[in-house]
């Protein structure tokens, strides 16, 4: 799924309004605070020159000094009073406007991070949650672009650009009822301007808002290449590919700078043709304004108009230039905010939590694990990748499954842990379907051993402790013995202190195998599932995980998926998958006898045949080239 499919999925026609109104619900009283005090300092900062004007028809066109909402006996007679009054009135509009541009600063910015930290929380709750089959469809690059870029783009924007919109508004809008109380008819001359602004404005923000689209997909692309490249690093030196990888991201960022220089090539355009519109009005006032002065009313114009008025008049045209000029600006800044905000709608969408539908809780103490005939299909695919696969796993068992690449082994497991639901037949916990019981209760009561233990940049110990809830030391440190991984923690200088680095980069394959496992049963989960646990580790490491491990598994219900067939060997009873199908099931002993897919797979193993049949090791991938095995 790309980063634009993303955003197809959003419900919300008003997406970015749509997360204001949602996350910043509880602090609209700061908004509103910030709205008031930036339309009053906004709009009293506009009145010195107004003062200005009429203090000038008063001293030289013999007009009375007379100031809208002010009552006359407040302004004094004389030329001297008048002036200390204008001095007086000056300072005090400059105190507000100056309280005001504070407050509003204040509640804009309380309101716009006290959102942004719901939506930033919001977003990384709803990736989680998020069903396994859809980060195998999308690009871990795409997700990060939603979860890093886009909310970044929100928190500028609602900072800085909401009040630059409130600015702008009241600009307009201030300069109008100025120049409406100076002369109507010349106000009226300018509004006439307001469609083309309009309808010009309106097709850059169409341009805009497509490029902005783009600019966004570019981005996940990009991400989602860089961050490929630096995962597969190793893979990338060992085979000298660092030219072709750097060439693969040259295009990328090609890619995207093409994408972005499109967006400020139509962005670039719109300031000019709003200047230009208003630079024609403003030199048509200018004529129109001096020979009504100078001569008389021209065309349909009546009445007087004096050098205190137009002057003034021309003050308010130029501002509402100053907004105009800034508007190219803020329509790109917006539709980014809208594009980033349709991603995250979109992914918020996607994320409705149905593969959580289940209500039950796991009760049983030892609870058995039963596949009735189980089919599977991946998403958006026909193929059946698991047909008619029904066998029981009683408590305290150990049952192994395996198979060639290809088989269906590990689907089984994403069946059992509901990372997929079935399409047909039942997964069984307890006497539980697992559809019917909670995420929660079911994967907290299994322990799962992945072929690639992945660990966290942290210490050991927080490691280990990942695994059940609030764990004591003594918990961690009994999980470590049985897992055989406390004598090589105990010789580290920081011991359990020490960080595992990014990935588990500073310990070796079998230290992080072995701290997996530590993981994996500290919470003491009554099911257990190995999914190739030791096909990571050498032989000998390997026999002291498994003599680790017998303790362990002696009232547990185990699974234990595997390719190396001695990690199987001991358990009670053996699932031999192959396309799809169950094929034999009995002990190591039952299979080796017959004459089977099992008994191939061993003499391969111990020697006696150099290969198997090629009808065995047919790898099959699902949708979106990711491996069913």
């Amino acid at each position: 799924m790309t980063d634009r499919e993303i955003a197809d999925h959003g419900t919300d026609r008003y997406p970015l309004f749509g997360l204001m109104r949602r996350f910043g619900h509880g602090d609209y009283r700061y908004f509103g605070l910030a709205v008031v005090a930036k339309s009053l300092s906004t709009f009293l900062s506009f009145a010195d020159v107004f003062i200005f004007g009429m203090a000038f028809d008063a001293l030289f066109n013999e007009k009375q000094f007379a100031l809208p909402l002010v009552p006359q006996a407040w302004i004094p007679e004389t030329t001297v009073g008048q002036l200390w009054f204008i001095g007086g009135l000056l300072v005090l509009l400059k105190a507000i406007d100056i309280a005001g541009t504070l407050a509003s600063q204040y509640g804009f910015g309380i309101f716009a991070q006290r959102s942004l930290d719901r939506i930033r929380t919001d977003t990384f709750r709803t990736a989680l949650d998020l069903d396994f089959g859809y980060f195998e469809r999308t690009s871990t690059g795409d997700v990060m672009s939603v979860l890093n870029n886009d909310v970044n783009t929100l928190e500028v924007f609602l900072t800085y650009f909401v009040g630059v919109s409130l600015w702008i508004s009241v600009t307009l809008i201030s300069s109008v009822v100025y120049m409406s109380y100076l002369n109507w008819q010349l106000a009226l001359f300018v509004l006439l301007s307001a469609p083309v602004v309009i309808v010009v404005n309106y097709l850059f923000s169409t341009a805009l808002e497509r490029t902005q689209d783009t600019v966004r997909s570019r981005v996940g692309e990009l991400n989602s290449r860089l961050e490929t490249n630096v995962d597969g690093i190793e893979v990338i030196k060992s085979y000298t590919a660092e030219d072709y990888e750097v060439e693969r991201v040259e295009q990328s960022s090609r890619n995207h700078f093409e994408a972005k220089y499109d967006n400020r090539r139509v962005a670039v355009r719109q300031r000019p043709a709003n200047r230009f519109i208003v630079g024609v009005w403003l030199l048509s006032t200018l004529a129109i304004g001096t020979y009504w002065i100078v001569r008389e009313p021209p065309l349909l114009f009546s009445g007087t108009l004096t050098a205190g008025q137009l002057i003034p008049f021309l003050f308010y045209m130029e501002r509402i230039s100053n907004p105009l000029r800034n508007l190219a600006k803020f329509i790109d800044e917006y539709k980014s905010a809208k594009a980033a905000a349709k991603r995250i709608d979109g992914l918020r969408s996607i994320g409705d939590g149905s593969h959580r539908s289940g209500s039950a809780e796991v009760t049983a103490e030892h609870p058995d694990v039963s596949f009735r005939s189980v089919e599977f299909a991946y998403p958006e695919s026909d193929e059946t990748v698991i047909d008619n696969v029904t066998f029981d796993v009683s408590a305290g068992e150990t049952v192994g499954i395996v198979g060639s690449t290809g088989a269906g082994k590990s689907t089984l497991i994403k069946l059992l842990l509901r990372y997929y639901d079935v399409t047909g037949g039942e997964v069984l916990v307890g006497d539980r379907p697992v559809s019917r019981l909670t995420v929660e209760s079911l994967r907290s009561s299994i322990g799962y051993i992945q072929q690639d233990p992945f660990l966290f940049d942290a210490s050991i110990a927080e490691n280990i402790a990942y695994g059940a809830a609030d764990p004591t030391e003594e918990d961690i440190v009994d999980a470590a013995k049985k897992s055989g991984a406390h004598e090589f923690i105990s010789d580290l200088p920081d011991g359990y202190d020490t960080e595992v680095g990014e990935r588990g980069t500073k310990l070796s394959g079998g230290q992080r195998q072995r701290i997996a496992i530590a993981r994996a049963i500290v919470g003491d989960p009554p099911i257990l599932v190995l999914d190739e646990a030791t096909s990571h580790v050498d032989t000998e490491t390997e026999a002291l995980i498994q003599r680790r491990m017998n303790d362990v598994l002696a009232d547990k219900t185990t699974i234990v998926v595997a390719h190396r067939l001695s990690t199987v060997r001991n358990a009670d009873r053996i699932v031999v998958l192959d396309e799809g199908h169950i094929t034999e099931s009995g002990s190591h002993a039952e299979l080796v006898e017959r004459d089977g897919i099992y008994r191939q797979l061993w003499n391969v193993q111990v020697g006696t045949v150099d290969s198997l049949p090629s009808e065995f090791v047919d790898a099959e991938v699902s949708p979106g080239g990711k491996r069913t095995d």
